[in-house]
């Protein structure tokens, strides 16, 4: 470190010409940055001259640092500490962290940028009460950077004029970003779902609020569960008897639907049993059902407590807190009436809540009623997931744990000035709000304007389309895609690709009937990924959120020369499709040849042999080679004149099933050996077998009870040898149309926790995929019977990849958090005697109960076959991908043969 200690001398400073060149010279070192840290000590008072009489260089310079952002010492304490820290150093490098602006004692952590999805900010018509400003400033200082903002103003959100109205007063005054609800009517079903793509769901009222818009009639209901397109959310304000109704009505329409501000037991118990039944509903809780009961409004008064739903028993609110894992979101209900009108003889109902739910909760972590992890997933995971909302890149809270405060109503940022909770002890608060890398709270103030807030509807619709690429890089990794089974599917805007949990109307499964999806009872159902290069689009409808662009003025331009300004200046019709052709092409880049060369001739004997590119490689072919068949387009061509031999020395449905489907599919021909019909009855040893079966074939598929005995038999086969499973040791395709599978399921393989349960002491496939999943950034989970644990060697191999790993003694604990759940069967033909085979049994049963406990976006594998270890009834969920990993293998294995026998490059 230079550092040039610098003197100003003051006999010439009354000098004009030398004081201007001074001044231009330091005036440009700061500018240009040439200096990096300025210490400069100010004047004593004393003196023959008095300081304020004129303006020495010294304070001159310090107001150039200051000006042009250059770090300034003037107190000379601490520069004296900078000295002799510097001294201590040398020239080594300090061992503070160089992003850290400062180090404090609190208990200080961050958090994402919560979500808050049910607000009213009162702006058109009620202003007095609240506005965009007022009510986003509230939100930032309760910690929250997102708010979903409700439809019951004055004129209602029901149309697209109303809609042009308050998102036009919304990006003039946001100071967070937010999204807009549309309101249902008794008239509006046809042509508010025009206008979905736009808006952050349907608000349905089902019950009496502060609105006009309760809907009385039910068969109106059923009109909007109908036309209201699947992948947009609908949420309806249901209390008690209405709720059940609204459950029902979703059922009959097979569609998902999310309960607003649930406060009775009778709510909370059937939601649950509608969860344990497979229904796709979510919901949420507010903080003041959860804090206050019917007994608070002795203090609180008749008139300022009223809210709706109405506050509710003690035992209403016990029911709530039992529930917890039932509870998807917590949310405000921010609803700010004056104190005027609270105390007139007919309250409105509603609390103002955004600046005291965050610290509610966290008083709340702080006594041991919830976890900070509860907290989080139920104001940012879940609300991002259950409503598609994108990320905000750079954007966090950090909150002090430790603070104890009170609630001082003229403090507030909401303009209505009270809160229920005033006068009330807080422990734990909001410190700073970082929103796209901009500071903006921090410390009791709101730094950011008006207008600083996006529409994150609008964010979304102006990413350019891109029709998905035939490549599945790295880039990709984390995106999504639908299939298109040479079916018309319906076209939708994917909110995030980047994310791995976001999803589309199309991912719902079934095909488009009548213009709407076809779902299967799960919110959000993960599908397969399907290669569509070279796609031609043909875009029609009113439906398409591109078209609305066309003739709606909500939005701002499309960026120009963007996929979305051609869409949207293009012609428009009345169906709503998307038809796709796809012609037959090359490969192409999907297949890196210098990559593949690496395969081409070689034994597959373990995993530990590939590489992420390789992996790659194989599963880009098994998407191109999925869509072919998809599409009934002949791939025999491939692999004509070529043998495959499949010899198994032990029983096999689905692996030997599948090489034979793969090959036959690429035209190549199978012959069959096993134990019982061979020369291994008369005492042939497995070398000889190889060394005879590879002069009759091209690549030969061997499986063999015994640990190491295919990697014996490559040692003396001319031709590849693929291992199809060796006793308890590997089953390496296995393992990679299992990373396949998650791929197609979820979107990435990074960044997800996977659990495996059941025998894994003598699964081979949970050995192979341990370790190729060391080539992800994963995080793994085992839990097993007693004795049955995952071998040592597999967890050190593990380990030494830097993989986390976590042992469970009980599959509720790791459940919650699992994205993959990998269940085996327990092998009984790996056990000495019955009694240790039955001791082994029935301690992990995947039932359709169990599964309620776990996340929504998540899969259930198994490589199959299985016994009693997953039940029946678990089929029909969405969730239970295991048949679908069974078809994948074929693809994988397709793929994996052309690749060894040098024949990918092939048209498809």
């Amino acid at each position: 470190m230079y550092v040039e200690p610098v003197e100003w001398t003051f006999e010439n400073v009354g000098g004009e010409e030398d004081d201007h060149c001074k001044l231009m010279d330091l005036t440009a070192s700061l500018a240009q940055r040439h200096l990096e840290l300025v210490i400069n000590l100010p004047m004593r008072s004393g003196g023959a001259r008095r300081v304020s009489s004129f303006l020495t260089h010294g304070y001159r310079t310090r107001r150039l640092a200051v000006d042009y952002s250059v770090p300034l010492v003037t107190d000379v304490k601490c520069a004296k500490l900078l000295v002799e820290a510097i001294l201590r150093i040398g020239r080594h490098s300090p061992k503070v962290k160089p992003h850290i602006d400062c180090i404090t004692s609190r208990r200080t952590i961050r958090i994402p940028g919560l979500i808050d999805v049910h607000v009213h900010l009162r702006e058109p018509g009620a202003s007095y009460k609240e506005d965009f400003a007022t009510g986003t400033a509230a939100a930032l200082a309760g910690g929250f950077t997102m708010v979903c903002v409700m439809p019951n103003t004055q004129p209602a959100v029901i149309d697209k004029a109303t809609l042009i109205v308050v998102k036009e007063i919304a990006k003039k005054n946001a100071r967070c970003d937010y999204a807009l609800f549309m309101g249902g009517t008794e008239k509006n079903f046809n042509e508010i779902p025009d206008l979905s793509s736009l808006v952050a769901g349907l608000k349905l009222y089902l019950n009496d609020t502060f609105t006009t818009l309760k809907m009385n009639d039910i068969t109106m209901w059923g009109k909007h569960f109908e036309h209201w397109p699947l992948n947009v959310p609908l949420c309806v304000h249901a209390e008690s008897k209405t709720c059940a109704a609204a459950i029902l009505v979703a059922c009959l329409h097979n569609r998902p639907v999310h309960i607003c501000h649930v406060s009775l037991r009778e709510e909370i118990e059937l939601i649950k049993a509608a969860k344990l039944k497979g229904l796709p509903i979510t919901c949420e809780v507010t903080p003041h059902h959860l804090f206050f009961t019917q007994q608070d409004l002795t203090w609180l008064g008749q008139q300022m407590g009223q809210v709706r739903p109405m506050l509710a028993t003690e035992d209403d609110q016990n029911a709530l807190w039992e529930n917890l894992q039932v509870i998807d979101c917590f949310a405000s209900d921010h609803a700010p009436h004056t104190k005027e009108e609270k105390r007139s003889d007919k309250p409105p109902p509603g609390f103002p809540g955004l600046e005291t739910m965050l610290p509610l909760f966290l008083t709340a972590v702080n006594d041991g009623r919830l976890t900070l992890d509860d907290v989080v997933n139920r104001l940012y995971y879940n609300p991002k997931k259950i409503f598609n909302l994108p990320d905000q890149p750079n954007t966090y809270v950090e909150i002090d744990m430790e603070t104890e405060w009170k609630v001082v109503e003229d403090n507030l940022f909401t303009k209505c000035k009270w809160s229920p909770f005033g006068g009330r002890t807080m422990k734990g608060s909001v410190c700073r709000v970082v929103l796209r890398g901009e500071v903006a709270y921090v410390d009791g103030q709101v730094l950011v304007p008006p207008g600083f807030g996006f529409d994150l509807r609008e964010l979304q619709l102006r990413q350019p389309f891109q029709a998905p690429k035939d490549s599945h890089n790295s880039s990709l990794e984390g995106g999504r895609s639908t299939p298109m089974f040479g079916k018309t599917k319906e076209l939708t805007v994917l909110c995030n690709p980047s994310d791995p949990f976001e999803f589309s109307a199309a991912e719902f499964g079934g095909d488009i009937q009548d213009g709407r999806a076809s779902m299967s009872p799960m919110i959000g159902r993960p599908s397969s990924r399907v290669n569509r290069s070279s796609l031609s689009p043909t875009i029609t409808g009113s439906h398409n959120p591109l078209n609305l662009l066309a003739t709606a003025s909500i939005l701002s331009p499309p960026v120009p020369g963007s996929t979305l300004m051609s869409l949207a200046n293009g012609p428009s019709t009345q169906t709503s499709t998307m038809h796709f052709t796809s012609p037959a092409r090359n490969l192409g880049p999907a297949v890196n040849p210098n990559i593949v060369k690496t395969l081409v001739g070689h034994h597959v004997l373990k995993v530990d042999s590939f590489t992420k590119d390789q992996l790659h490689c194989i599963f880009n072919l098994a998407q191109n080679y999925r869509f072919a068949v998809s599409k009934d387009r002949p791939l025999d061509h491939i692999l004509r004149g070529k043998i495959m031999a499949s010899i198994f020395y032990e029983a096999s449905t689905r692996t030997s099933c599948s090489f034979a489907a793969a090959a036959q599919r690429l035209g190549a021909q199978v012959i069959y050996m096993d134990e019982t019909s061979s020369s291994a009855k008369k005492g042939e040893s497995l070398e000889d077998t190889m060394v005879v079966m590879s002069g009759y074939s091209d690549v030969v598929v061997l499986r063999h009870p015994k640990p190491g005995a295919v990697g014996k038999a490559a040692a003396k086969c001319r031709k590849p040898i693929i291992n199809a499973g060796d006793g308890v040791g590997e089953h390496p395709t296995q393992a990679l149309l299992d990373i396949f599978t998650i791929r197609e399921e979820i979107g990435t393989v990074n960044g997800l926790t996977v659990t495996f349960v059941g025998d894994l002491k003598h699964g081979r496939t949970v050995h192979s995929l341990a370790r190729l999943l060391t080539l992800y950034k994963v995080h793994l989970r085992y839990v097993s019977p007693s004795g049955l644990e995952m071998p040592k060697d597999v967890r050190d191999f593990v380990a030494s990849k830097g993989v986390q790993q976590t042992l469970y003694t009980t599959l509720n604990e790791a459940l919650r958090d699992t994205d993959v759940l990998y269940v085996t069967r327990i092998q009984q033909e790996r056990f000495t005697s019955a009694e240790e085979y039955n001791q082994a049994c029935g301690q992990f049963v995947i039932t359709p109960q169990i599964m309620s406990r776990a996340k929504l976006r998540m899969i259930v594998m198994h490589p199959l076959p299985r016994v009693f270890e997953i039940s029946p009834e678990f089929d029909t969920d969405p969730r239970a991908a295991y048949f679908r990993q069974a078809e994948s293998g074929m693809y994988v294995r397709m793929a994996l043969l052309a690749i060894i026998m040098g024949r990918c490059g092939a048209k498809v």
